[in-house]
């Protein structure tokens, strides 16, 4: 396969992580209205790591039958330290700075922050992993500040120092996740990663719930097992996998800036699905995002 065509593949299995990403911004907010955080990350990881089981034990079978697996999986005899820090950074602290960063920071200037990522990718594919960064790429990250900012425009802007403090961590560890992503598809598979990443996310939600839900598990968790829209909530988490597929191919900078697209997807999502409000200013920002993400995509030869 053609460096271009794997580029290109790449980037549309980011495309379609980041609008799942979109969709599981509304799915969860149903869903956290009926569970707590911790059910539903407990639920989440659970439901992905048993699944991915299901999946690696079927290849084995298949393996064992034919003699050839579908796909090729094993952890044995590889360096887990790294991929194994990258589970605690992505899902763990992430998610555990971001609830918190969202509970004491309001959601305009939190979503304007994180679009500070790809900028901070930029600067970590330069002096860490000694990528090649062009002056288009640094443009279109500094215009999707200004895009997320004019999305964000209109909303609450309520920040406290313990809000700004969860705020920079999770702008960190989401850095850190691509960083520590690309480093680790130089030796394990996208599906290898991703369900380290999960096992790290179920060994500590799992606990955090049963803590949380001591003395009243019937209340906590049988509304949730009852309730469809939070079993689809707990689905988009496979979303994850697709990302870690593209990180093996793009650099830090160009799987970032495709984020922005989540940004747009879940404003479109609430305004089409939840009658969200929608301002002129709001569809400003969403051009400059799609404009410059696919500016920063093009085939290296169209740039």
């Amino acid at each position: 396969m053609s460096p271009s065509r794997k580029h290109t593949i790449a980037v549309f299995t980011a495309c379609v992580a980041f609008v799942i990403f979109g969709f599981s911004f509304m799915f969860s907010s149903i869903a956290l209205s009926i569970a707590p955080t911790t059910v539903l990350l407990c639920f989440r990881f659970t439901a992905a790591v048993l699944t991915l089981s299901l999946v690696v034990a079927a290849n084995a079978l298949v393996g064992r039958i034919r003699g050839k697996a579908w796909f090729s999986f094993s952890l044995r005899g590889k360096p887990l330290g790294g991929v194994l820090l990258l589970g605690l950074v992505q899902p763990v602290l992430y998610l555990v700075f971001e609830n918190s960063s969202i509970r004491y920071t309001s959601s305009a200037v939190t979503g304007t922050v994180l679009a500070v990522v790809p900028v901070i990718c930029i600067l970590a594919d330069v002096f860490i992993s000694h990528e090649t960064v062009t002056k288009l790429q640094i443009l279109c990250a500094v215009a999707c500040v200004g895009g997320v900012a004019l999305v964000e425009t209109g909303g609450e802007t309520r920040i406290s120092l313990l809000g700004f403090v969860c705020l920079l961590m999770t702008l960190v560890c989401d850095v850190g996740y691509y960083v520590l992503s690309r480093r680790a598809s130089r030796q394990f598979s996208p599906l290898e990663v991703t369900f380290v990443m999960f096992l790290m996310g179920m060994v500590v939600f799992v606990p955090a719930a049963l803590i949380q839900g001591h003395g009243q598990m019937a209340e906590l968790f049988l509304p949730a097992i009852q309730s469809a829209p939070f079993w689809g909530s707990v689905l988009f988490l496979g979303a994850y996998g697709l990302l870690n597929f593209a990180n093996a191919t793009l650099t830090n900078s160009e799987a970032s800036l495709i984020g922005n697209i989540g940004t747009v997807v879940s404003v479109l999502a609430g305004v089409l699905l939840l009658k969200d409000p929608f301002t002129p200013l709001q569809a400003v920002g969403v051009v400059v995002i799609l404009v410059f993400v696919t500016l920063a995509n093009l085939p290296k030869k169209q740039k």
